[in-house]
């Protein structure tokens, strides 16, 4: 479980996250939403510990992570990033820095990337990499930040598997997304930011039943069924 309360954080006499206080359990998916430059982004570098001097606690298991060691850091917090580097190395030599990656790698279909270079991939092909060095990682959290951003349908699919999986697991799962009708569609939870402070937290059926979506966004809200008879919600 992740607690966090009463977290604030100031940088350069600008408020970027404003008395937030919520709580993430285990084995739920919960949908990190907020126009841009909400705090969305600056919330998951917090609770990685990116930045440090945040106000009021963090607690992962009941352990507040500004007294948690780097290992144990490591294993509160795995963050897949929205912008990932173009590294000049071989695939296999940056998933040797956890011996599990490359497990994953392989159970992801994407073995044959092992032998190639980081900066020779497709933008899909290396967010598989990065997130096979994430989910190595054995986490209480698991963070993505608009994982669904440049992934076209088949790694999309992908992804949107892994992230169901580490809730079947038992795993807490943060997932930053812009897309509301994704969200509806595999999150449990809602938290919405806006300029750094929290307006809403509460479970899909609530962020639906109380008309979340328009009062925040400005949306309507669109039933429909698609070509196979499965149930959708859209919002325009």
């Amino acid at each position: 479980m992740v607690e966090v309360r009463n977290l604030s954080l100031e940088m350069k006499q600008k408020t970027l996250l404003d008395d937030l206080s919520f709580t993430l359990e285990r084995g739920r998916i919960y949908a990190l939403l907020g126009e841009n430059g909400s705090g969305k982004t600056t919330l998951i570098r917090t609770l990685s510990s990116f930045y440090s001097e945040y106000k009021g606690s963090v607690m992962f298991d009941g352990k507040e992570l500004r007294a948690a060691g780097r290992k144990e850091r490591a294993s509160f917090h795995a963050v897949l990033p929205q912008y990932l580097p173009q590294l000049r190395m071989h695939v296999s030599d940056f998933l040797s820095m956890y011996p599990e990656a490359s497990r994953y790698l392989n159970a992801l279909g994407l073995s044959e990337l092992m032998k190639e270079k980081m900066n020779t991939l497709s933008g899909g092909e290396r967010q598989m990499v990065f997130l096979s060095l994430v989910l190595a990682q054995d986490s209480i959290l698991y963070s993505f930040d608009e994982p669904e951003a440049s992934l076209d349908a088949n790694y999309r699919n992908k992804m949107e598997n892994v992230i169901k999986s580490l809730k079947e697991e038992g795993k807490t799962v943060l997932v930053s997304l812009h897309d509301i009708s994704k969200a509806v569609e595999i999150a449990d939870s809602f938290l919405v930011l806006q300029h750094g402070r929290l307006v809403f937290s509460g479970s899909c059926e609530d962020f639906l039943e109380k008309c979340i979506y328009k009062s925040l966004f400005g949306l309507e809200r669109g039933d429909f069924r698609d070509c196979n008879g499965k149930f959708h919600i859209a919002f325009f």
